[in-house]
This record gives C-alpha cells, sequence and structure tokens, in this order.
C-alpha cells in the first residue's frame, strides 16, 4: 500500500511540475505557430489565446508510459490488466487523436474528417484488444456482448470523446470535469492494485491540476480539440474497456457498466440535450452552435467562475458517488446514500431541463425554417468556398451575408483600406437594435465587418452568429490557401471598392 502511494505522490508531482513548467514554451509556440482561438462566434475571451493546452497535458503522460511500459517490457513488473498489447495501443489511439486535434486547431477539418479520425483511433484501440465484453445489467443480470461489444465499444468512446469536445467552451470547464474523472479513476486503481490505471490517471490528473492554474477564467491557454479530444478519448478508453479496472470494472466480479461513466453524465447530458435540440430545429447534429449547458448557465449568472463552480460541485458528487458505488461496503447505509444522491441529481437535472424552457421550444419550433436555412447556407456556402479559385471569386461570397442572411452591411478591409463593402437598403426589422461586430484573419491581413438586426428568438441570433464565424473562419482557410499557391500567369487585379446594395423583404 504504501508503494502504491508513494507511486501517486511521484506521478502526480512530476505531472504537475511538468506541465506547469513547459506551459509557457507551449504559449509561445501556440503564437509563433498561429494555432490560436480568437474572440467571436461561440467563445466569450476578449483576447486571441493559445489552443496547445493538451500537449502541455499529453507531453507528461506520454513520458511516464514510455518509463512504465519500458519496465514492463523487461520483465521487472508485472501486470496483469491491461495486456501489453492493449496498453500500447491506448498509447498509439491517443497519440494519433492528440494530432488529429492540433489539426483541426490550426485549421479546422470539418466534422465529417474529424469524426472519420476518432474512428480510426477507435480502430486502434480494437485492434489492441479493447472491447466491452460481459458485463451485469440491473433487472437482467450479467450480458455477455460477444462481437457485439466491439461496436458498443466503439460507440462508447467516440460519445464520450465528443462529449469532452463539447462542453470545452468555457474557462476552466473541461479540464475540471476530466480532473475529477481521472481522480475517481487513479483512486479505484490504486485500492484494486491496477499500477497502470493509477500510473496514467494520477499523471493526468496532476498534469490538469497544473494546466487549471492557467486554464481557470480568465484562462491564458485553452486545451483546444488536441486536449479535449484526447482526454475524453484516453479516460473514456479506461472507463469503458473491459481490459482496465476501472469503476464497474470489479476484479472477478461483473460491474455495472453505467457505473463507468457517472463522472461524464454532466458532458454525457450536455451530447443528449444538444441532439434533441438540434434536431426539434432542423440543424443537422454535428454543426456547432452556442446553446450549451454552459452556455445557458452564462446567461443566468453572467460570472464565468461561478459557473464552473457549479460544475465542479456536481462533478465532485459525481465522483463520489462512483467511488461509493464501486469501493463503498455493500451496507444498508451505503445503499441509502446512493439513493439519496440520486435523487438529488435527478432534482438537479430537473433543474438544469428549465434552462431550456417550453416557451422557448415552442419558438424554436416556430423557427424551425429559419434555422434550416441557416444550415442550408452554410453546407452550400462551404462547397462555394471549396470551388473558388481566385481571391476575388472567395471575397465576393461575403456578399452573402447582406443578400441571404438580411445583415445591414459587410465590409471587407485588407491592411486596413477597404476593398469590398455591401449594404442593404430595405434593413430586417428596421426597429430592433443593431450590433457591430468584426473578425481579423491575421494570417491574410484581412477584417471583415458587419452590422446585424437583434432577431426575437435569442437561439436563432446565436445560431446565426455561430454560422457566420465559421463561413468567415473558413473564407480566412481558404484565402490563406490561395495566398500560397504560385501566380496565375494572367493575373488578377484586386477586388475594387464596391456598393451593392439589395432590397431584402422583412422577415
Amino acid at each position: 500500500m504504501m508503494k502504491n502511494l508513494l507511486l501517486v505522490l511521484m506521478v502526480g508531482l512530476f505531472g504537475f511540475l511538468t506541465t506547469l513548467l513547459i506551459i509557457p514554451f507551449i504559449k509561445k509556440l501556440a503564437l509563433r505557430t498561429n494555432i490560436i482561438a480568437y474572440p467571436g462566434g461561440r467563445r466569450n475571451h476578449e483576447k486571441p489565446t493559445p489552443l496547445l493546452g493538451g500537449v502541455a497535458i499529453f507531453l507528461p503522460f506520454a513520458v511516464v508510459f514510455v518509463l512504465f511500459y519500458s519496465i514492463v517490457m523487461m520483465g521487472k513488473l508485472q501486470v496483469g490488466h491491461p495486456e501489453k498489447l492493449q496498453m500500447l495501443s491506448l498509447f498509439l489511439g491517443s497519440t494519433w487523436i492528440l494530432i488529429l486535434g492540433v489539426i483541426d486547431d490550426k485549421a479546422p477539418l470539418g466534422w465529417k474528417k474529424k469524426l472519420l479520425g476518432q474512428v480510426f483511433g477507435v480502430v486502434i484501440l480494437v485492434l489492441g484488444g479493447h472491447t466491452i465484453s460481459t458485463v451485469s445489467i440491473p433487472l437482467l443480470g450479467p450480458v455477455d456482448f460477444t462481437w457485439f461489444g466491439i461496436p458498443l465499444f466503439a460507440l462508447a468512446i467516440l460519445v464520450v470523446t465528443n462529449a469532452i469536445n463539447l462542453i470545452d467552451g468555457l474557462d476552466g470547464l473541461a479540464g475540471g470535469v476530466c480532473f475529477f474523472a481521472a481522480m475517481t479513476c487513479g483512486i479505484i486503481g490504486f485500492f484494486k492494485g491496477d499500477f497502470f490505471s493509477v500510473t496514467v490517471c494520477f499523471t493526468i490528473s496532476g498534469s490538469l491540476l497544473a494546466f487549471l492554474w492557467f486554464n481557470f477564467p480568465p484562462a491564458s491557454i485553452y486545451l483546444g480539440d488536441g486536449g479535449s479530444l484526447t482526454l475524453g478519448f484516453l479516460l473514456g478508453t479506461l472507463a469503458a474497456s473491459s481490459s482496465a479496472i476501472y469503476p464497474g470494472q470489479r476484479t472477478g466480479t461483473m460491474g455495472m457498466i453505467l457505473i463507468s461513466f457517472l463522472p461524464f453524465s454532466i458532458a454525457l447530458l450536455d451530447v443528449i440535450l444538444s441532439v434533441l435540440r438540434r434536431w426539434i430545429t432542423g440543424r443537422k447534429i454535428f454543426l456547432p452552435d452556442a446553446d450549451h449547458l454552459h452556455h445557458r448557465l452564462m446567461e443566468k449568472f453572467r460570472n464565468p467562475r461561478r459557473v464552473v463552480a457549479i460544475f465542479y460541485f456536481f462533478s465532485s458528487i459525481l465522483a463520489a458517488m462512483t467511488l461509493f458505488l464501486v469501493l463503498g461496503p455493500q451496507s444498508v447505509f451505503f445503499k441509502v446514500l446512493s439513493m439519496v444522491s440520486g435523487f438529488f441529481v435527478v432534482v438537479v437535472l430537473g433543474a438544469v431541463l428549465k434552462l431550456y424552457r417550453i416557451e422557448n421550444l415552442v419558438k424554436a419550433i416556430e423557427n424551425r425554417p429559419h434555422f434550416q436555412f441557416v444550415t442550408s447556407y452554410r453546407s452550400f456556402m462551404s462547397a462555394r468556398i471549396c470551388r473558388a479559385d481566385s481571391f476575388d471569386a472567395l471575397i465576393s461570397l461575403l456578399e452573402s451575408g447582406v443578400r441571404d442572411l438580411g445583415y445591414d452591411s459587410v465590409e471587407v478591409l485588407s491592411q486596413g483600406q477597404t476593398i469590398g463593402v455591401w449594404s442593404n437598403p430595405g434593413k430586417v426589422h428596421p426597429e430592433a437594435p443593431r450590433s457591430d461586430e468584426e473578425i481579423n484573419i491575421p494570417e491574410v491581413g484581412l477584417t471583415i465587418k458587419w452590422v446585424i438586426p437583434t432577431h426575437e428568438s435569442e437561439s436563432y441570433q446565436k445560431f446565426l452568429a455561430v454560422t457566420w464565424y465559421g463561413f468567415v473562419k473558413e473564407i480566412g482557410c481558404k484565402a490563406k490557401s490561395l495566398a500560397e499557391q504560385p501566380p496565375r500567369s494572367s493575373g488578377s487585379e484586386n477586388l475594387c471598392v464596391s456598393e451593392v446594395s439589395y432590397h431584402l423583404e422583412h422577415r
């Protein structure tokens, strides 16, 4: 027991100190390579922020894993769970997911490519022997999933991976939730004698604690997709795979698989709500929006630290419930305690659902055609961006903000000089307040400004803003790609300053 405790302290301290020391260098690397989150869209920060926080968490894990695996391979440490190939596949799969996420942070891949990359990561795990085999399900007893355990395992990993990615929209949120999940995994591994889980989870816990020092509101560095996807993938695998002794994976007995995911309950709830609201409003499931739980709570409390504290509080309760259910004695007291905790969580769930009030639901259904139009707009304009073969053709697509979305005006500036402007004399909702917004695309020296009216539906307003920001970022990525191409022999003149007006019907 003392040896295990010493191992916990060593790897936890190593993860903490390593991440704490390398984050300043990671920040500089992110700024130098322009892997940065700019304000706007779903983001509520005020200045450009580095996105490579996940790398600072992964590096200590990689060092500890290589040392641990080397000791196992040399025969100096006997480990029954997981097997060598399973350990290696977990590391290789997590490394691939980190690379995939960093690439997406640098230049957005689109949900299809990102999902395909995640599937490839899961394939690495399956080839390494990870699966869900036999578990005990309430009212059914032991169930052997046989071959069906593989697709069930794959689905579980993909859901948890994307759940953590979805909640990574507020300073300190995803990192804190993952900290509680990793601690839960590590504590159970400690009492089960699972050296691998102890080593991995407490290294990650220490790194997350150091990362949160820089990530707690106001954050100076973010996880990025590289961090959130990797944490979800790694911790989700430890929770779901029968190769790991984790919550619900009891040594020599059957465990309830659902218990394994209690630490991720908040993130999974957000996934369910996201799927439901996007389906109800006719949006594509994988298109981002700004209507997640943390967005709703921010609207209510207007304080990011308070919102994060709420998430931490319930994450700690869920972690404690998991520990009680897995490690607690099977006494009447602990059974009653678990029931009371479960009832408390249900009450909280009801309070959370109140944030999505029925009247909002009715408005969302009424605005379904508008949501569907904006969804189709994004898909159509993405295709046009891909086909644009010149800078002029690309910039002219911004005209659609006035023509199709009803903006008052859209202006494009290059190096401070206006090169295109479109205006709408027949303003939509002329009596409503106006918002002046802009986004900078430093890679190509562009600044795009627009004036947007306030719509009655707040959900539609937020979805419209997120869609436009995504469209503008695609314009920036394509402009950079065109700038890197050799100039055509025929040449093309810069877009002339233009004033274009469109009469749009009031909607």
